[in-house]
């Protein structure tokens, strides 16, 4: 099992934060949801992969997922990885796993399906997560096979952990009410205040998450209330 986007690893968790982990299903969730309030925060980005990719299988199992014919041939190994495989007809409808690497000839090995997938299986492949950005990406050509490398930023790595360090020290209450318009707040040795009003985004991310996405936040087009 992993997070949602997975950015961050229960053992990253435990050694960003002052975590210690017994329940690894719920500090999945836990990181999952930081994850997406990371994402809203920091705005538009350059995706690694911006497209979106349809068709039906022409094969499979409960791990792997080979592309029709038009995908194949097209992406270079490793293509695909971080990406999501959602199957949207035949068998495993309804599912949705992450890619964990991907080969020239269109084949897809992800996480465990409930059902091996097979050439009924209607797939679509995308980016759930606006990371890795393009600039996270490399393609070497110089090696045999060409290969896409990716990475996640260690500073976003660190926000994700703040971000669920923060989530449990003020209660899901804070995140599900309108606790979250308070004008200033303050976790160890951290702490501000808050101009405006209204259930912002801005208002549900940690401070020191806020500090460690420097760089990395888009606020261009943004509109305050």
């Amino acid at each position: 099992m992993a997070s949602k986007r997975n950015y961050l690893t229960i053992a990253e968790l435990e050694e960003f934060a002052d975590i210690t982990v017994i329940d690894d299903d719920e500090a999945e969730d836990q990181i999952s949801q930081a994850e997406e309030l990371i994402d809203a925060y920091v705005g538009f980005q350059d995706k690694a992969i911006e497209v979106e990719y349809r068709g039906m299988a022409t094969g499979g199992s409960t791990t792997s997922l080979t592309l029709q014919t038009k995908h194949q041939n097209l992406f270079q190994k490793d293509y695909f990885k971080y990406c999501m495989v959602e199957i949207i007809g035949g068998i495993g409808q309804g599912e949705r796993k992450m890619c964990l690497s991907s080969t020239l000839a269109g084949v897809l090995t992800t996480e465990e399906f409930s059902v091996s997938l097979d050439s009924t299986s209607y797939y679509r492949i995308f980016q759930l997560g606006k990371f890795p950005r393009l600039e996270d990406a490399h393609f070497d050509s110089e090696n045999v096979p060409n290969t896409w490398y990716k990475f996640i930023p260690e500073k976003l790595k660190r926000a994700v952990a703040c971000q669920v360090e923060y989530k449990i020290n003020m209660g899901d209450s804070f995140f599900s009410t309108n606790k979250a318009n308070i004008q200033s707040e303050s976790i160890g040795d951290y702490s501000y205040s808050k101009s405006g009003t209204g259930n912002r985004i801005n208002d549900l991310i940690a401070p020191k998450a806020k500090m460690l996405l420097n760089g990395i936040r888009n606020i261009v087009g943004e509109i305050e209330v």
